[in-house]
């Protein structure tokens, strides 16, 4: 039985031999020729993309918005078009019923026609926003209907003109019935471009609304002319291929527009998820963070074992190491989401940054370097812990690339303020391993580190600088950088000024005391040294100098022009051995571009006879190098001017 049941299954199989197979290969052909259609179509309309039922919607309706809104222009210039062809038209004038055709042809238009385009204009635009695919398909059908019926009844005018006459004694009519057939299919451009957003809408203008011409023109045609009425024919379907490719792209200029809002909002809504993702680890992973630090500070102190406090020692740098790059890349996503709020408010600058050079102090002298601060009782506005969190990890930055020594020279860093007009401007100084000028861009990347290839954790993770950057951005504050490779670096930010704090309320401006006071004492110096002039400058800004520094006598002019210094400085500090100039020349420009006599004094290694009679001759004092620190500050304590001792 199973036998004959197997037998019998094998017979129907052979049957029909190859059935199965034959149709399975119709059905790959099949495919392949969509595919290749699609290919061949593609390089002029691109790819289409799969969009789901509510997106199409969104489409048809955009396509909707813009079809009614040009169709009424469309209708409006077939209308105006329409008066003018009554007028000037050669129309036929054997018959009376001819006048009232061309009457009611035109009122036609202007009477039906055009209110129709208005009322179904009102209709699109009373359309609700939750309104189906029927609603909005419907009145997509009516708009072509309404736009066929126009293109109709506008080409039935060709009924009431002067057919063409082929006699070779014929005058050639310009307004004629061929003359108007022809103006039709050069306007049909504007209806290409104006009933775009359609397909329907323009293929029916253009074959269903050719029809009257068909009938009143196409007979002769065909008989005198039937190359014309080919060339004729060709025109009107190459019109009705480019309407299908221009539909066809507006409406892939819409999918367009959804790809990129749909990723657009997945992009938000990953950015919404990583915020609560922050939120989480902000306080899950925090809270055992400070609590396993807290309890290895307890054992440290605690425990006698040397072996053992080793041991937790070990373990508390790997938890504050945990700790401070969780907390930066906390800050960079912050940043980046736009969830860092800001207050921004009065700040007194001298106790924000004395509390930041003596919290640096001991990272700083565990490093052999020296650390100095140089603040003004100057009020800013600005965002108070954004600003601290700037300012230190500048000092931060500053304390890990600067060597305790390097080129012969002990390290040391220096925190100042200068002000600027209405600006502030905080600068952190130091002598460090300094940045190649094409690295200065990369260092406020997050995770980057210019000196650091190996990732040693003691040197940071690369988020100090970018936090700063963004802290920066946000607070609309410039950030300014200036470094140079084996010499050092220079970090300012500019924040806007309000005043000074009131001498009853300001407290300790200065970390180093016993110096003279040279406040607001405005100092040009012209070395050509860079090395000796960034040092001499830090010098005095540290005992509050507003320094103007540069290599030449031009550097220091165009310095003084920028930073609006139009009276030029308090005294000038000159080496006399320059590079184009020397130093009494530079200082005898300088006095000349402002117009006053400043106090000078010059310093050479070079005490020739010749030197010392051209000093002696230009009447100013000339110091021997090397010139000690508390020689210049003595000498500029002699010039300082008394109207500034209180000044801002």
């Amino acid at each position: 039985m199973a036998s004959r049941i197997q037998t019998r299954r094998d017979s129907d199989a052979g049957e029909k031999p190859g059935t199965g197979s034959s149709l399975c290969a119709g059905e790959t052909a099949h495919k392949i020729g969509r595919r290749r259609f699609a290919e061949c179509v593609n390089p002029f309309l691109g790819p289409v993309a799969a969009l789901s039922a509510e997106q199409n919607l969104f489409v048809k309706r955009e396509l909707l918005q813009s079809l009614s809104r040009r169709a009424v222009c469309w209708t409006a210039l077939v209308s105006v078009g329409a008066s003018l062809l009554c007028v000037y038209g050669s129309w036929i004038k054997t018959s009376d019923s001819y006048l009232w055709f061309r009457v009611v042809w035109i009122l036609g238009l202007w009477g039906i026609a055009t209110p129709m385009a208005a009322y179904l204009l009102k209709r699109t635009m009373a359309l609700p926003k939750h309104a189906g695919a029927n609603a909005v398909e419907q009145m997509h059908w009516a708009w072509a209907a309404a736009v066929t019926l126009t293109s109709f009844w506008w080409a039935a005018g060709s009924f009431g003109l002067i057919p063409p006459d082929f006699s070779d004694h014929a005058p050639y009519i310009k307004l004629a019935s061929s003359g108007f057939l022809e103006y039709t299919l050069i306007s049909h451009t504007f209806t290409l471009l104006l009933l775009a957003p359609s397909l329907r809408a323009n293929l029916g203008s253009f074959v269903l609304g050719a029809i009257p011409f068909g009938f009143s023109l196409g007979p002769p045609l065909y008989i005198y002319r039937p190359a014309m009425l080919g060339f004729y024919t060709a025109q009107l379907i190459g019109y009705c291929f480019l309407a299908w490719f221009i539909f066809y792209s507006q409406k892939r200029a819409y999918v367009k527009e959804i790809i990129l809002d749909e990723a657009r909002g997945r992009a938000e809504a990953a950015k919404a998820e990583k915020n609560l993702l922050i939120a989480a680890i902000s306080h899950d992973l925090r809270q055992p963070l400070t609590t396993l630090g807290l309890k290895l500070n307890f054992i440290e102190r605690s425990i006698k074992s040397a072996n053992l406090a080793e041991d937790v020692s070990i373990a508390q740098r790997q938890v504050d190491a945990m700790e401070g790059m969780i907390n930066g890349a906390l800050d960079i996503c912050r940043l980046e989401s736009g969830t860092w709020n800001v207050e921004i408010q009065e700040v007194a600058l001298p106790s924000l940054l004395r509390g930041i050079v003596v919290d640096m102090q001991p990272l700083a002298a565990a490093k052999g370097l020296k650390l100095r601060l140089h603040s003004r009782p100057y009020l800013v506005r600005t965002d108070r812990y954004a600003l601290d969190r700037i300012v230190r990890n500048m000092v931060i930055n500053a304390v890990r690339y600067t060597p305790s020594e390097q080129g012969g020279k002990s390290g040391h860093i220096l925190v100042s303020c200068q002000r600027r007009s209405d600006r502030v401007k905080i600068s952190v100084w130091d002598n460090g391993i300094g940045i190649p000028e094409g690295r200065q861009a990369d260092i406020f990347k997050s995770y980057v580190q210019v000196n650091n290839p190996e990732r040693n954790r003691e040197k940071g993770f690369g988020l100090g600088l970018s936090i700063v950057q963004g802290l920066a951005n946000l607070l609309g504050h410039t950030l300014d950088v200036d470094s140079t490779p084996g010499r050092g670096s220079h970090f300012s930010l500019t924040v806007p000024f309000i005043g000074l704090i009131p001498p009853e309320l300001l407290g300790v401006q200065t970390v180093e005391n016993g110096d003279p006071d040279l406040t607001n004492m405005v100092v040009a110096i012209i070395e050509d040294n860079s090395d000796l002039r960034i040092e001499i400058s830090m010098r005095l800004i540290e005992h509050g100098c507003y320094v103007v520094a540069g290599e030449s006598s031009s550097d220091v002019i165009e310095q003084l022009r920028i930073e609006a210094l139009a009276d030029g400085p308090h005294f000038i500090l000159s080496d006399y051995r320059l590079e184009n100039e020397d130093g009494v020349a530079a200082i005898a420009a300088v006095r000349a571009a402002t117009g006053t006599s400043i106090p000078a004094i010059l310093w050479s290694g070079d005490t020739s006879s010749a030197v010392l009679k051209k000093v002696a001759v230009s009447g100013m004092k000339l110091l021997s190098k090397p010139v000690s620190e508390q020689t210049l500050l003595t000498v500029l304590a002699k010039h300082k001017p008394t109207a500034v001792i209180k000044g801002g």
